[in-house]
């Protein structure tokens, strides 16, 4: 730790949390919008450096992505979900955290890396996913094949492009903890080995860096089977390729390294290694050396409720957005006319990705109907966390308990589909500006409204609430979502959806506010293990 980051430690230790406010930048365009590389070779070595090195420069270049998960968190960023900052950029009670993932091929841990790194960056923690697979193909060599997946390889030019890659992966990690105040480093390669997972825990406990491994095991063959046909649609290895070939070469990429793993654990070096083993992506959950601090704790909690997912999140702004806060008006006739729209569109939509979400329910008797449709969330009885989109081939419905979002799913409920009612998605609370507008705002309270425009994000009126208040509250509905793998329709005001649609797409705090929610539009975020993606769905006019 250098003398820098030593005073900022020790400024924390004295002053506590929230030792340095939460400041918003004061420009979009002073943001940073470079990413890590993964081949430049300007970054300075500090893999072969003790910990004492006091180097300061590093290699950055821009690296395409769809959706900000793996975009470089810049000096300014404030997450979403963040409750304090330091000086240091840190959490000063959890540490440098190394978390590496271990497993085959097509065991979803490029899946964990990335959901991993999306949660705990909306939680304010600075954390950045390596991938090797990324630092494979950017050194890809022609005459290199499926050899290099084979641990043991003899030879010689394999070792060598191996050795390589493991490297600059492993420098990128440690200028990240050392020049960008890096927390969490994920490090998302397949450690067949004892010794590769015994070498890299000694590397960085010399360096004062906590390893834990999360070791992916898949004992259910049927996942295996998704993974690998979603890895040969979707992986970057495979872009351009021809699906069937794709789906060969991962499979034989999978059979040739089988032979090689060993399973964390069955060795004495790796006695001392903390290690969670991840079995059939959640289904069991095995703790080994748990002497876990506080940001681990969350980390294993989170694996909890981590599925795979193979639905899309579907946002729908509900009617009448205008509605003052502590209104509750039923749906008029051009409000029922949207809901027709919007639920047909939707159906229609589903129908032609192959699923039978709506077929398979047959029409619900009138009486169950019209009790569905007066229900309220205090009326339903809902079921235990997680017993909700557990069948991948499910849809279920969340909205919050306003009559007009509630009256909106009446055509959902004619066909038998689970629909919730969540107090969550209440729209945010405008406190004493919600009868105004915007000039009436700058002209009565000028003050505070040139602090909204400052930060629309974190500003809240007297009575009311901010968007980051939202994204605390919204807290338990995102770890809801993430134990869900089939279909999910939420239904609710623009200002919940801009930051439900903020954590999928792992935007900052800057752009949530600003993210604009169409009446005319379904939006669809469809999950990826490397990276989401957000697509427009126009609505139909039916009537």
């Amino acid at each position: 730790m250098g003398s820098g980051e030593s005073d900022s430690y020790d400024l924390e230790l004295v002053h506590g949390f929230g030792s340095s406010p939460i400041q918003r930048s004061p420009s979009a365009s002073g943001r940073r919008t470079k990413r890590w590389s993964f081949h430049d070779s300007s970054k300075p070595n500090l893999v072969d450096l003790p910990s004492s090195s006091g180097v300061n420069q590093r290699r950055l270049s821009d690296l395409s992505g769809i959706d900000g998960v793996h975009k470089e968190i810049d000096s300014n960023h404030v997450s979403p979900a963040q409750l304090y900052s330091t000086e240091s950029g840190r959490l000063f009670h959890a540490g440098k955290i190394c978390i590496s993932l271990a497993g085959l091929p097509g065991r979803g841990k490029t899946h964990l890396s990335v959901s991993l790194t999306r949660y705990l960056r909306w939680l304010g923690v600075k954390t950045h996913s390596f991938h090797l697979g990324d630092y494979r193909r950017a050194s890809a060599e022609d005459d290199i094949d499926h050899d290099l997946f084979i641990p043991s390889s003899t030879d010689p030019k394999v070792h060598k492009f191996r050795r390589k890659i493991v490297k600059n992966c492993i420098n990128d990690m440690l200028n990240f903890f050392q020049n960008d105040k890096g927390q969490v480093a994920i490090y998302d390669a397949v450690n067949a080995l004892p010794e590769y997972r015994v070498d890299l825990y000694k590397k960085f406990k010399e360096l004062n860096i906590q390893t834990i491994f999360i070791e992916s095991l898949v004992t259910d063959n049927s996942i295996v089977l998704k993974n690998m046909k979603e890895a040969a649609k979707s992986s970057p290895d495979y872009n351009n390729w021809n699906y069937e070939e794709a789906y060969r070469d991962y499979s034989e990429r999978i059979r040739i390294l089988t032979p090689f793993y060993q399973e964390m654990g069955l060795t004495e070096e790796e006695k001392e290694i903390s290690y969670v083993k991840f079995t059939n992506f959640g289904e069991r959950i095995e703790l080994h050396n748990s002497n876990y601090g506080y940001l681990i704790n969350k980390v294993v909690f989170f694996l909890m409720n981590s599925r795979i997912k193979v639905g899309s999140v579907y946002f729908a702004r509900c009617y009448n957005n205008s509605v003052e806060y502590a209104d509750d008006p039923p749906l008029d006739e051009a409000g029922k006319k949207y809901a027709e729209n919007l639920s047909r569109t939707i159906m229609d939509y589903i129908r032609e990705q192959g699923k039978t979400h709506f077929d398979e329910n047959e029409e619900a008797s009138e009486n169950v109907t019209q009790m569905k449709e007066s229900s309220s969330s205090s009326l339903e009885r809902v079921p235990a966390a997680g017993a909700d989109g557990v069948d991948e081939n499910s849809f279920v419905i969340w909205t919050s308990v306003k009559r007009r979002t509630i009256e909106t799913t009446k055509h959902f409920a004619r066909k038998g589909i689970k629909i919730r009612h969540r107090i969550q998605l209440s729209q945010k609370n405008p406190g004493k500006v919600g009868n105004m507008t915007q000039e009436e705002i700058a002209k009565n309270f000028p003050g505070e409204y040139e602090q909204l425009l400052g930060d629309p994000y974190h500003h809240r009126f007297s009575r009311g609430e901010s968007y980051h208040d939202l994204a605390i509250k919204l807290e338990p509905l995102i770890l809801e979502m993430e134990r869900m793998s089939g279909d999910i329709l939420i239904i609710a005001d623009d200002t919940v959806l801009k930051v439900l649609y903020g954590y999928l797409m792992a935007c900052s705090c800057y752009d949530i506010p600003s993210l604009h929610f169409p009446m005319n539009e379904i939006i669809e975020i469809k999950f990826n293990a490397y990276s989401n993606s957000s697509k427009t769905i126009p609505i139909k006019n039916y009537v």
